[in-house]
């Protein structure tokens, strides 16, 4: 069955300081305004939990694409969401008498459907906006809370039609809602993902109100599914019903993990799909969470399920006390649940005020990793997500060639004040770190350098300075390391960070690596070879750097091409199988799955290369994939030079 259900360090740094306001209206409640405006989503990608949020009070993608949609640590591939959203309920009042309402994000609904039809929300907007406290950032903003602040508007007001499973109209509550999302990339802060939900009424006082946020947590692998969404038939079979749960009721913290079938833990092959997830409820505005009551319910999907359909039966589960048992989530093939966090009751919310609740998107490698992340989350809540900030992370330009990989780098956090800091003005910059690694989330320290001081290895900036400094796009980058002995035709991720003194109060502390994290792939350029190589040939079922993946996950290289040229593959008798045409000032293999796309690698832009490498995807121009034997490759240069020619033998083996 298919289904969409599927210690913070610096707390003790000097002073603490105050900033603007944390949420900005963007723009003035109106539903003539809103029903002009686009659905739009943007994914928070700023440390290592990847989440898609909207302006329609929906969150996660459903799985409508490969995009994470709930992806921890982002860059893996393993899912742990397909949606969540925001529920208000409340005593309201229109034209037509009291009523009890609930607006709902989203209900049980099958995957892979469009979000703007299931929500009652309507965007105030067409626009997420975002803004980060870094000061090299292109969105640089004194108001910015935190290093990716996401920000949106959007309003119930607008009536429509029963969907999914809804079996009434909408009834509007007269709600405006302003979302605004915070994520961190200093280390201790760099999985969880905050979302503080404020909520204004517009309209006739509401009593009894609730705050409640629905989840369809199901954690997978979604590499190891040849076709998206994942279905029964492709991969490792059905998505859902796979799926331990647990609940911390003193911490207000819903978990997850893959779990394929009792006994528990020994029969789920946590393995597959190693980390943990979750939610965590941080607090709400007025009043706090001792003022209030938490429930936490669960059920497992079913859709078309007449006991949750409508409003009255929505508000019950909502605000009845209760917290449900989890252990009833232990048969195989018979839980896919869904789980509802909600907080209340707001006695009487008068027109024009607000509520809000923080609830917080959590990442673990383990149990004990994911409760202590979202203990951080709960202390950065504390603090007003007044978090220390180390410099900001260098911005950085990337070049490769065979064997090898040049890291540039400005010296802008040289400059970065941290208001936290008891250094004169601030300044409490000390050093860069250089890392490289063969996966997103295990980088490892390749050079350090920092300040002839009093602190650290006092090494100087000497031997990092470039002779000349190489200028692109109006920045200087006056830093350079390179990086030799690297493996061709392999992906490999990299980033240069930015580390602080410290003081009596804190160590040191440094940016994160998700700020300028890049992905390259080594091979030869045109100037390193005199002519085209083609690797690995011959092709024997497959190459080191994508062994295990799918049939069109794979990659043959052609390294050593001229700038402009068109590549072509052709059989013995002379039939076209593949042509190209290749701009190594451009080309960044946005068509081969297995080395880069939007979708999967979130966590970088383009990869780098040497602009004289090709990737083809061993698929032909009618989509399939090339079968055993050997072929003739032609690269012809568009700018005048010859024709290079060769052959090429790719061996399969017979389970493809």
């Amino acid at each position: 069955m298919l289904g969409a259900h599927g210690r913070v360090a610096g707390t003790s740094r000097g002073r603490v300081f105050r900033a603007a306001l944390l949420l900005l209206v963007i723009v003035a409640p109106g539903i003539a305004r809103a029903q002009n405006v686009r659905y739009v989503s943007r994914l928070a990608n700023q440390n290592r939990v990847g989440l898609t949020v909207s302006n329609h009070g929906f969150l996660g993608n459903n799985f409508t694409s490969r995009s994470p949609s709930l992806e921890f640590p982002l860059g893996s591939g393993y899912e742990h969401m397909s949606r969540a959203g925001l529920w208000v309920g409340a005593l309201a009042l229109d034209d037509a008498g009291v009523f009890t309402g609930v607006s709902t994000g989203l209900v049980d609904a099958v995957q892979g459907g469009a979000s703007a039809s299931e929500t009652e929300y309507t965007p105030l907007g067409d626009a997420i906006l975002e803004r980060s406290r870094i000061l090299n950032s292109r969105v640089y903003s004194p108001e910015a809370i935190s290093d990716q602040d996401l920000l949106c508007a959007y309003t119930d007001a607008v009536p429509k039609g029963s969907s999914g499973n809804s079996n009434e109209r909408h009834r509007p509550l007269g709600l405006r809602v302003r979302q605004n999302q915070l994520s961190f990339s200093l280390r201790v802060a760099d999985a969880f993902v905050v979302t503080r939900f404020v909520v204004i009424n517009d309209g006739a006082p509401l009593r009894d109100a609730w705050l409640g946020l629905y989840a369809q947590f199901a954690s997978g692998d979604k590499n190891a599914y040849t076709t998206w969404p994942p279905s029964a038939n492709t991969g490792p079979g059905s998505w859902y019903y796979k799926a331990h749960i647990e609940y911390d009721a003193s911490r207000r913290l819903f978990m997850e993990r893959y779990c394929l079938g009792p006994p528990y833990p020994s029969g789920c092959q946590a393995s597959l799909v190693p980390p943990w997830a979750g939610v965590r409820l941080l607090g709400v505005t007025p009043g706090t969470l001792a003022d209030k009551r938490v429930n936490w319910r669960w059920w497992t999907f079913a859709q078309g399920d007449t006991t949750r359909d409508e409003d009255r039966e929505r508000y019950r589960l909502m605000s009845e006390t209760q917290i449900d048992d989890p252990a009833g989530c232990v048969q195989p093939g018979q839980c896919s649940p869904i789980q509802l966090l909600s907080v209340g009751p707001f006695a009487r919310i008068e027109h024009g005020d607000s509520v809000s609740f923080d609830v917080a998107f959590v990442g673990g490698e383990d149990a004990a990793t994911l409760i202590a992340n979202a203990d951080r989350a709960q202390l950065a809540h504390d603090i007003d997500y007044h978090l220390p900030s180390p410099p900001p992370s260098p911005r950085v330009f990337i070049e490769t060639g065979t064997r090898h990989v040049d890291v540039w780098w400005d010296d802008s956090p040289e400059s970065a004040s941290d208001p936290t800091s008891p250094a004169p003005g601030g300044q409490d910059f000390e050093g860069y770190r250089v890392y490289l690694g063969r996966t997103p989330d295990d980088l490892r320290l390749v050079t350090q350098a920092d300040l002839p001081d009093t602190t650290g290895f006092n090494t100087g900036f000497e031997r990092l300075l470039a002779p000349v400094p190489l200028v692109r796009d109006g920045i200087t980058y006056r830093y350079h390391q390179r990086i030799e002995g690297l493996a061709d035709g392999f992906r490999h991720w990299g980033a240069v960070t930015s580390y602080d003194t410290g003081d009596p109060g804190i160590e040191s502390l440094e940016s994160g690596q998700g700020q300028n994290r890049f992905l390259f792939v080594p091979a030869a350029s045109a100037a390193e070879y005199a002519g085209v190589v083609v690797f690995p040939n011959p092709y024997r079922v497959q190459a080191r750097w994508d062994a295990g993946r799918a049939p069109r996950d794979r990659v043959l290289w052609f390294a050593g091409l001229p700038r402009h040229a068109v590549v072509r593959v052709f059989t013995l008798a002379g039939d076209q199988v593949m042509a190209r045409t290749f701009d190594g000032d451009s080309y960044r293999t946005e068509n081969v799955r297995g080395i880069w796309t939007p979708e999967r690698n979130a966590d970088t832009g383009p990869p780098t290369l040497s602009g004289g490498t090709f990737a083809w995807d061993l698929i032909t121009y009618r989509g399939q994939a090339a079968a055993t034997g050997l072929y003739l490759w032609t690269v012809e240069d568009r700018d005048g030079g010859p024709t290079q020619r060769g052959k090429l033998l790719i061996v399969k083996s017979d389970h493809e």
